[in-house]
């Protein structure tokens, strides 16, 4: 995609993620370190489900907004949402519940962290393997 098309997608959400709101930055497209400011292309309507790659169809979504939303239609987005103010709910009320919610969250970070450097180590190797034939 050309820079001055990524400029009208960005520039459409005035440098703001279309889902949370958070100020994105323009020259931090794509995944870093700590992911503050990174954006990604959120297509409206899916590219799986007809939707075209054209900026029209295009907002900037911050990283985390956009991988969080993958590939989920509107009602399980909706779903998620209602989940995550039941689950904040119990976690702020310290019940049983919450405890073990909190313990499910850090078992996906961490599985998550070990899934990126896993690939990270396997995009190495395979560069590696590549210079040597």
């Amino acid at each position: 995609m050309r820079e001055s098309q990524l400029r009208e997608i960005y520039d459409r959400t005035q440098g703001h993620c279309h889902f949370c709101g958070d100020p994105v930055v323009f020259e931090r497209r794509g995944w870093g370190p700590n992911l503050d400011g990174y954006w990604e292309i959120d297509h409206l309507i899916q590219r799986g489900k007809g939707g075209s790659k054209a900026a029209h169809n295009c907002l900037a979504a911050c990283t985390r907004c956009n991988r969080l939303r993958w590939h989920r239609t509107g009602d399980a987005v909706r779903e998620l949402l209602l989940l995550g103010l039941i689950a904040r709910d119990e976690i702020a009320k310290r019940s049983a519940t919450g405890r073990e919610l909190l313990k499910l969250r850090e078992r996906r970070l961490a599985k998550n962290a070990a899934r990126r450097v896993g690939r990270a180590s396997n995009t190495a190797m395979q560069r590696v393997g590549s210079a040597g034939r």
